[in-house]
Parts: structure tokens; sequence; C-alpha cells
């Protein structure tokens, strides 16, 4: 059986995020991310045979073993792939550095165990809305410019599944690997 899996961050305290999504949720054509679904995506790999699973966790680990936790911000709004044709809402994450050394470290991980993923780099933030159609994130964008929404320590990086239904993406924990 194949399972959709992606590699990500959790943010602890989602509800800190409520107003930003109240207010991305009020745009024509934009659905806002469900709360309880706030991550940075390290990695997406994608439909993986289960059997291959224990692979992906092994290289997660590997690539975590020595890490420190450490401290991320979530500032400021934006849109992939820009303004005039938005299809993602997002809030940036930083440090960029520690996110990026972070994700090319399990990018080499999951290349040497033979996992294939989606290898773009990464733009280390969070999702918090989706266009249907044409949109104007013009007011939303500026009024949110530079705005922290919350700070926390990334303590553990995780190993996701995503089941996708009419309903939206459903997404459960297969592994939680540890920061020293």
């Amino acid at each position: 059986m194949m399972v959709r899996t992606f590699i990500s961050i959790r943010i602890p305290e989602p509800s800190s995020l409520k107003g930003v999504l109240d207010d991305v949720g009020k745009i024509d054509n934009v659905r806002p991310s469900p709360l309880s679904q706030m991550h940075i995506t390290l990695k997406f790999i994608g439909d993986v045979d289960e059997r291959r699973i224990p692979k992906v966790v092994e290289s997660v680990r590997a690539a975590c073993r020595d890490r420190r936790r450490f401290d991320i911000t979530l500032s400021g709004t934006g849109c992939f792939p820009n303004r005039n044709r938005p299809s993602v809402v997002w809030i940036g994450a930083s440090p960029a550095e520690e996110l990026t050394s972070l994700a090319d470290e399990i990018g080499k991980r999951l290349s040497s165990a033979g996992i294939k993923f989606d290898d773009k780099p990464l733009k280390a933030h969070i999702t918090i809305g989706r266009c249907k159609g044409p949109a104007d994130l013009s007011g939303f964008l500026d009024s949110h410019k530079g705005e922290v929404f919350t700070e926390f320590t990334c303590s553990e990086v995780l190993v996701m599944k995503s089941v996708l239904s009419p309903a939206g993406a459903k997404h459960s924990v297969i592994e939680r690997v540890e920061l020293v």
C-alpha cells in the first residue's frame, strides 16, 4: 500500500494564528487551512510504499541525530507563485538558514536511502490558505507585512501521513524524532 508522506515541524500553539486565519478566510476565493494542520513542511515525499516507511524514519533520525533544538519565528505573509495569480497564502518561518540546513540534511539522507522526494529548495513557511480562483490579497498582505505571529522552540521533527479526501487532507503522525 502507498502512503502519502511528508516531513514537518508542527506549530505547537496554532491558536496564536486564529486571527490571521480569520482574516484570510474573509478573502473571496480563499479557503483557510485548518488550525489543526499548521506545520512547516521540510520535505514532501509523496506516495511511498508502506514497507519503505522505516527507511524514511531512519533517514530523518540520522539527519536529526546531533541537531539541537532551536527557536522558530513565524512572521510576515506572502503567496505562491505571486500576487497576480496566487494559489497558496503563507506565513514565513525563520531562521531560514537553520530550517534549510535541516531540510537539506534530511534530503541527503532520503537520497542515500533511495527514497524519492520533491527536491525543490525550501521556502520556509506555513500554508494558511489556498486560492480557489482569482483572489485579491493586496490588502491582506499589506496589513500583515512584517507582523510577528508567534515564536516557539522546535524540539522535534515529524514523519507525517496525509490522506486526501473531498473534505481536505487529514494528517497524522507516523513518527516523532526528538532534537537534542
